[in-house]
């Protein structure tokens, strides 16, 4: 069994039905000033039923930052995925179901000490479940209809409203989205080490320098939404991984 905050030093991840190791060797660092990937317009996530969001994170941060973004100022808001200060450093969910109005979601556990962790965070349009490290740390009854918007981009390490908190600093890696309920695969999501996620189709999937070459970031997802490192250089493709 592996332990979570640790590395798994052959940077080698064992597939599904014992096939071929699954390679996840890099990961994005932020520098919690200016870094982030800009993800475009994804129009495959305008309009989403259901969210699942999942990636794997590690951090020392106290201060609120964004980890994923999908807004802008006025009525182009959908999603975020943000580490919170309040009550320590908590991991949390937020859409909006109208520019004004939003569910949310967060951790009981605080995020902030410097190990790598996997979040699943779920809107099953009635539900919102918190997953952390394969387990579930909050539910409620606060999910619904995500707001359909055009036009609004999807950020890694930051939101494009830049209002309210600010960039992420730490590793970001194997960021995935669905417009589905992706608690029934919350073991393999968050298995250590780290699992090819293509059987499970996601709508987006940046595997965070695996695959990719500077300054690109390919979405292996769906949408085909490549992502593009901005303020960053080649060196924040960094072999510091998940376990």
């Amino acid at each position: 069994m592996y332990g979570y905050g640790y590395r798994y030093n052959s940077g080698l991840v064992i597939g599904a039905g014992g096939g071929a190791p699954f390679a996840n060797i890099s990961s994005l660092s932020f520098d919690g000033v200016d870094d982030y990937v800009d993800c475009g317009v994804p129009s495959n996530i305008n309009s989403l039923p259901n969210l699942s969001i999942s990636c794997w994170f590690k951090t020392t941060t106290t201060t609120s930052s964004n980890i994923i973004g999908s807004d802008t100022n006025g009525s182009g808001r959908r999603f975020l995925l943000q580490a919170l200060s309040s009550s320590g450093m908590k991991v949390r969910l937020l859409y909006f179901k109208t520019t004004t109005t939003f569910g949310t979601i967060q951790s009981t556990s605080n995020i902030n000490d410097g190990n790598w962790h996997h979040v699943l965070a779920v809107n099953n349009g009635t539900n919102m479940f918190l997953y952390l490290d394969g387990i579930l740390e909050s539910s409620n009854s606060d999910g619904g209809i995500i707001q359909t918007a055009v036009n609004v981009p999807l950020n890694i390490g930051r939101r494009a409203y830049l209002g309210v908190y600010g960039n992420f600093a730490g590793n970001i890696d194997e960021v995935a989205i669905w417009g589905t309920d992706q608690s029934s695969n919350i073991a393999t999501l968050s298995t250590a080490p780290t699992e090819n996620l293509s059987s499970l189709n996601p709508l987006a999937w940046y595997r965070n320098g695996d695959g990719d070459v500077y300054p690109t970031i390919t979405d292996n997802g769906s949408g085909g939404n490549n992502g593009t490192m901005t303020n960053m250089d080649a060196g924040d493709i960094v072999s510091d991984v998940p376990l």
